[in-house]
Parts: structure tokens; sequence; C-alpha cells
């Protein structure tokens, strides 16, 4: 971050004062006027509303803010903090924000126009260069400098911070853009290009992290659900930097473990002779624990042309052995595991694959997927979902590290406590799928979340937010999908005011947890920022159940949101509904739109008692209104 102050350089300053307070010295001249982090070189000032800025000083000392012909003026406290707030401004710049007191601060090159906070976890922090559509053509594109983002570090803490440990704010370049958040750089785009105003983002995520991370703990302790175990948590006389300096090395040699090609070769375990005395059959697909090894022989009567390997998937870290040869290295960032095998790599008569896993996630690994475990040798096709020998004792534990980001509060004390007040024209967030596991709770916590920073910015700030897209191997029907659930919950929350939710079922990817279409989900974002934040009339949403009636074996659906109608993107009926029989087993149903509904049968279900729209984990979907905008999932429990 930049600043330019009036006597020497804040590194020296810094030194000076600690020795000076540690001795007892009195200093009063020039004293440091430090603004938070967050205020700093091309930032971007909320327009159109009273914008904070806050910062310490020396105790008891009067502060000027000054730009352009306005001053204003505010005093720190017996603590030295202090904060000043800018009347409402119309967009523009570039300004120079000059604080004067017993010392001098400037900022250069500021702008008031719209800032966004970017929240969430991996599908929000999703960088341009970590592949997406099109990333070389959007990176080569960025050239907006009116388009800034400021990064806040990705740290953890049990209290909270008064600031951030760093952060700049950046302008969009090539260079820069390809480390921003992909989601939120063409939410920004759209923002700067249609608004014709400066936008800022507050670039605010961690990936695989819960909604709970985020909140505060009185937050938290509002909720039965999360009262106790952010209770345990957080318990008297724990020595938090003793436990943090133990995990810290746990995680140090963890990583470098899971990692290390020279522990793996060094175990033989990938060799024709290694003895596999004590090992355990296997089958697959399957979860592990600490480091897995896993091998598998088969015999060939003769060499193929060609032969590929399947496994899958191979979470998180893995090698991959054919006789001995390493041919792949995994880790979190591969999502399939597919090979093609050289031919001189295999042999007639025994063939060996060997497997080494390890989960620098959770310390779980996992190896296979149903149905995507085999073996093509020329036209053979070997299945190797079960002939596999398991150890996980060639190498020792993997250390026992705690990730605190997952944990109550730790993500807010760190890095959303030292911004609260920042003048944002809203809320974008993408979360939620570190959440499936307690799908029935997402509702109740994630509406607390939203009241929680409200309560902290003390404005009801617009919030948008992405329900979760399709993911997973397709199953149909699927009527206790958890992902279907957490997504219902979502949907309830838009019974908060100023909420908006873009709806990414339709873009999904079933091997994926991360789609690389971010274009459609920005552009739904925008679409619902354009509704809840500008007050603009325009369709930004699906097509929504809003009521139902029965006329004999058959529901008819009426749905808001149609705009000029109701349309499949592909075929003549409607895919994705499902209806349970008297039973209350669920059967795939037909569906067709007629006028502003859909009506649903099966002639198999002469008595239907509940409906079930995209409801699992990987929907089968093709429902849309008039601005190609996808049906929202539901579920009508009783017809």
């Amino acid at each position: 971050m930049a600043r330019m102050f009036a006597a020497t350089n804040i590194k020296l300053q810094a030194r000076i004062a600690l020795f000076l307070l540690l001795t007892g010295t009195v200093w009063s001249a020039h004293a440091e006027i430090i603004p938070a982090r967050i205020f700093s070189d091309h930032m971007v000032l909320q327009r159109g509303q009273d914008v904070p800025i806050w910062g310490s000083a020396a105790p008891n000392t009067s502060i000027s803010l000054r730009f352009g012909s306005y001053i204003y003026s505010d005093r720190s406290d017996d603590s030295g903090n202090w904060k000043i707030s800018v009347p409402p401004q119309k967009a523009g710049g570039p300004y120079t924000l000059t604080l004067s007191g017993d010392g001098e601060t400037v900022i250069h090159d500021v702008y008031f126009g719209d800032v966004w906070l970017a929240g969430g976890q991996s599908n929000m922090e999703w960088k341009l260069s970590w592949e997406i559509n099109d990333s070389d053509k959007i990176i080569d594109a960025a050239n907006f400098p009116l388009i800034r983002f400021f990064d806040v570090p990705s740290e953890i803490s049990p209290t909270p911070k008064k600031d951030l440990s760093g952060g700049t704010w950046k302008k969009t370049t090539p260079e820069n853009a390809a480390e921003f958040s992909a989601v939120a750089y063409l939410f920004a785009l759209k923002n700067h290009t249609e608004k014709n105003v400066a936008v800022g983002i507050i670039d605010n995520n961690w990936g695989g992290t819960p909604a709970e991370a985020w909140m505060s703990k009185a937050a938290l302790l509002a909720l039965p659900d999360y009262r106790a175990r952010t209770q345990a948590l957080y318990q008297p006389d724990i020595d938090w930097p003793a436990q943090f300096a133990l995990n810290d090395r746990n995680a140090a040699e963890k990583m470098h473990r899971l990692s290390s090609r020279e522990d793996a070769l060094e175990s033989g375990a990938h060799r024709f002779e290694f003895a596999t005395t004590g090992w355990s059959a296997q089958t697959l697909p399957q979860e592990f624990e600490h480091i897995a090894w896993l091998r598998r022989e088969f015999t060939i009567d003769k060499v193929p042309e060609t032969a590929i390997l399947e496994l899958g998937d191979l979470q998180q870290e893995a090698f991959v052995w054919i006789n001995e040869q390493l041919i792949s290295v995994e880790d979190w960032r591969s999502q399939n595991a597919h090979y093609t095998i050289p031919a001189e790599l295999l042999k007639k008569g025994r063939n060996l694959i060997a497997l080494r896993v390890g989960n620098s996630w959770h310390n779980k690994p996992y190896v296979g997927r149903a149905d995507q475990l085999w073996l093509q040798l020329g036209e053979r096709k070997l299945d190797l979902s079960g002939g596999w020998r398991y150890s996980n004792h060639v190498e020792p534990p993997i250390p026992e590290h705690i990730r605190y980001e997952h944990k109550p509060t730790f993500l807010y004390n760190s890095m959303i406590y030292p911004i609260r007040s920042y003048g944002l024209r809203g809320v974008i967030w993408y979360q939620g799928e570190a959440n499936v596991a307690e799908a029935p709770l997402y509702h109740d916590l994630f509406s607390a979340l939203i009241r929680d920073w409200r309560n902290q910015w003390q404005r009801d700030i617009p919030f948008l937010f992405v329900q979760l897209a399709a993911f997973m191997q397709p199953q149909n029907p699927q009527p206790d999908s958890s992902w279907a659930l957490l997504r219902d919950m979502q949907s309830r929350t838009l019974s908060l005011p100023g909420t908006g939710m873009a709806t990414a079922i339709d873009i999904g990817d079933a091997t994926d947890i991360h789609p690389r279409n971010k274009q459609d989900v920005a552009a739904r974002l925008w679409g619902e920022a354009k509704r809840v934040s500008f007050g603009e009339d325009v369709l930004s949403r699906g097509p929504t159940y809003i009521s139902h009636r029965l006329n004999g074996n058959k529901a008819i659906i009426k749905f808001a949101h149609i705009g000029d109608g109701l349309q499949v993107s592909e075929g003549d009926n409607v895919k994705g509904f499902v209806l349970a029989d008297s039973a209350g087993k669920y059967h795939r149903a037909e569906a067709k739109i007629s006028g502003d509904t859909v009506i649903v049968w099966n002639d198999d279900v002469k008595k239907p008692t509940a409906l079930k729209y995209a409801w699992a984990d990987y929907p089968e979907v093709n429902l849309y209104n008039s601005a190609s905008l996808p049906a929202l999932p539901f579920a009508i429990d009783a017809l």
C-alpha cells in the first residue's frame, strides 16, 4: 500500500515509536495518522451514501480529512481511535485525500463509485487464471483502470482484529486481473460498463469454508444448533499462539509428505517385488485415512495398441504408477483420473497399477467413482472396481492438522470485523458447498449471517447470492438429495428483504465442483443487483413456483417471473419433475407447458401425493423463461 508521510519512513517511525514506548519517553510531535489498511491509494468509495473512514493516531489528537474543497474533522479517543464520516458524494474522481493532525497522510487516486464485497468459498475465490471459459481472452482484454480489487488476506484469528495485516487496491490490468475472482470481475465489468462508474471489489473469500466461519460469536450463540459448538471452541485459558504454532508445524509436515515424490519412491510400494503381507483386499470406490497405498495386478496375452485407465477421481494428492513408471501426479485441482497409457509401458503377462493417495483437505483420501473404474485394453474392457490390495501402514500416519478457517467465527474475526462499516453497494456471495452435510440448518444459519453483517455495517446492505450449481453423478429420481435440500434452504432465505439469488442449476459439472462457466453466474448476479440494489424493473429471476392444483392424476403448477412465457431449452416436454405415489415412492414424471403453467403427470401414479422439480444433486432441467433464466428448484410435500 502506498502512503506518503510528512516525516520519515513508516517502518523507521514504528521502530522509534516502540522504543519510546518501552523506555517511557514522551513523543508528541509529528505523530502518525494511520488510516485502516483498506483506506489506501486507488481505493473506491461508495457513491451516494455516508462513507466512514477510520484509523489510529496519538490519543486525543485533532484530525482533519480534506479532498477537493471539502474538509471534515474528528478527534481521536483516549485509545487513539478516530472515525470521520464523509457525506454522500456523486460518482467521480480522481481525488486526493489528505489526513492531517500532528502529521499528515495522503491517499492518492481515489474514486467514488460502486463497491461490492465478494464473499464465500472457492467458487467465488476461483481466479481468472485458474481456467474458466475463455480465460485467456478475458485476461488479455482486462484493461479497465476504474475497476479495482482489494484482496483481503486469508487469515484466522480467535479474537476480533482491529485491522487487516495487508492488502492493496489494484487496478485492472491483464497482469493484475489474472488473480482476481472470476465471478467478481465479470460482475464488476458489467457494473462498470453499464453504469459508467468506478467499481471496487473487496475480494473476501476462502475456499472450502462454511458460513459459520464468517459470522460473529454473538450471532452464532443466538442459534441453538451452533451455540454448543461455538462455546466448546472458545474455552477460557487456551494458549492460542502455542496452539497455532503446533498446528502450523503439523500442516507443514502434512503438506510436505503428501507431495513428496521422494517419500513415495523410498517406500518402494510401487514396485513388483514389494511384499504386501498384511495388506487387505479392497473394492472401490472407497474412503481411506492417512496415506493410502493400493495395488492391482492384471495380465495380458498381447500388448494392445491403445490402453486407457479410468479411476474416476483421486482425492486429492496422488501418484499413479504403471509397471513402476510414474504416469501422473495429482493435486486438489485435478478433478478426473483418466489416463492414456503408452503402449511401451505395458508388457505381455503380469502388469501392475500402484496408487499412493492422500488428502490435504481432511485426511480422508478417496479413490474412484461408481461405474468409472476400468481399464480399456484394445477391445477388452477390464472392470477395476475389485481386486485391489490396500494398506495405510506403508508410511507413518499424517499428523493432525486443524483447519481453523472452518471453525466458527475465525474468519469473521480476521477478515470481516476489521472492515465492517466500509461503504458498500452490497454483497455478492457464493457459498454453501461446505454446509451441504448440514443442509437442514442452512436457512437459519445463512439468514443469521445476513442479519449479522447488516448489523455490523449498521445498514441493510443488499445481499445477492448464488444458488448451488448441479454437481455429482445424475440420479433420477433422487428425492433425498442433500444438495437439493441446501438449494431449497437458499431459496427460503429470499424471505429476507433486500436479497436476490442467481441460480446456477443448469450450468454445473457432474465431475467438477467448480464449474468453469462463471460468465452466466456473474450475469445473473448482475441482473439481481439491478433489481435489488438499483431498483430497476428487470426480469432477473427464473420461473418460480407460486401455486398448484390437482386435476385427476395431473398436477398443474403455476409460475411467476416467466416474462413473455415459459419455454424449454431442448425437446418438446419439460424435464426434471418427479411425482410421489400414495406410498410415498417417487417416479419420473411427464410434463408439458400450458400457458403460464406446467402440467405434470405419470400414468402409473393415479393419486400423486407430492411433487419435486430439479430435486437432485445433478438434476436434468430444461424449463426457462423468456429471459433464458432457468426455473428454480422446488418441492411440494403435499399435493
